[in-house]
């Protein structure tokens, strides 16, 4: 009997333990699935005409200030550079001295619109052209030569063709000043080009001379159809002495041959 003691002990535990889980499960309540009336409300996609609505967004008509909008360290625009027609008037009609791609001494003196143009080379080569400086644009034309350049700031530039040569030119303003009273030439200058009287010129002799501005000078004689290198002219008397004959010069005038 006191064997089955314990035995009894542990079949009385297991019953009562199998009587509480059934007790506890009858007193749950059972587990339902949401129903239409307690699930939460859905939510309504957009319509078509609400959507449209919202991919019209608001433009700024505002546009934006160039200046402002401009990139950091982006410099604006250069300004365009001085066309010809915008040249002053007064800094184009007054000499200028330059040389060609070939060696030669050109000289142009501009007033009035008109200019005068002498071409040597101090040897055998010269030309005399004429013609007019405008908006500074420059056209010149000889004895089956042409000349044409642009005048901007301290400097004319441009080409001369002879026949079928063709050379360009660069030229720099004369600066050397005289009074008004003493002018003959150009624009307030000392005459840069000279060339022998028509009375010389009918005697069968020709003559032309450069003023350089370092005070020296460049020209030719041409005696009886021959070119040779031109004696410097007395600035006292404007003459030269070739072969015992005197040869009498005077300053060149735009517009006066």
């Amino acid at each position: 009997m006191k064997r089955l003691t314990p035995l009894l002990t542990l079949l009385s535990g297991a019953v009562t333990a199998a009587v509480l889980f059934t007790m506890s499960a009858q007193a749950s309540p059972p587990r339902t699935q949401p129903t239409g009336e307690n699930a939460p409300p859905a939510v309504a996609a957009p319509s078509q005409d609400e959507a449209d609505v919202d991919d019209e967004a608001p433009v700024d008509d505002e546009q934006p200030d160039p200046e402002n909008s401009r990139q950091p360290g982006v410099s604006p625009p250069d300004e365009p550079e001085e066309s010809p027609d915008d040249v002053d008037a007064d800094s184009v009609e007054q000499n200028w001295i330059g040389q060609l791609e070939n060696g030669a001494t050109i000289a142009i003196t501009v007033s009035g619109g008109k200019a005068e143009a002498y071409v040597c080379d101090g040897r055998s080569m010269e030309l005399w052209l004429s013609g007019t400086v405008r908006d500074g644009k420059i056209e010149l034309t000889g004895k089956d030569a042409k000349l044409t350049g642009i005048i901007r700031g301290d400097s004319a530039s441009g080409e001369m063709i002879v026949g079928v040569r063709r050379w360009k030119f660069t030229a720099r303003p004369d600066n050397e000043k005289v009074d008004e009273a003493e002018t003959k030439s150009g624009a307030g200058t000392a005459p840069a080009i000279y060339r022998a009287t028509d009375e010389i010129r009918k005697a069968g002799i020709d003559g032309g001379w450069i003023m350089l501005p370092d005070g020296t000078q460049i020209g030719i004689v041409t005696w009886n159809g021959k070119p040779i290198p031109a004696p410097p002219l007395d600035p006292a008397f404007n003459s030269t002495v070739v072969k015992g004959v005197t040869i009498v010069a005077e300053p060149v005038i735009p517009g006066a041959r």
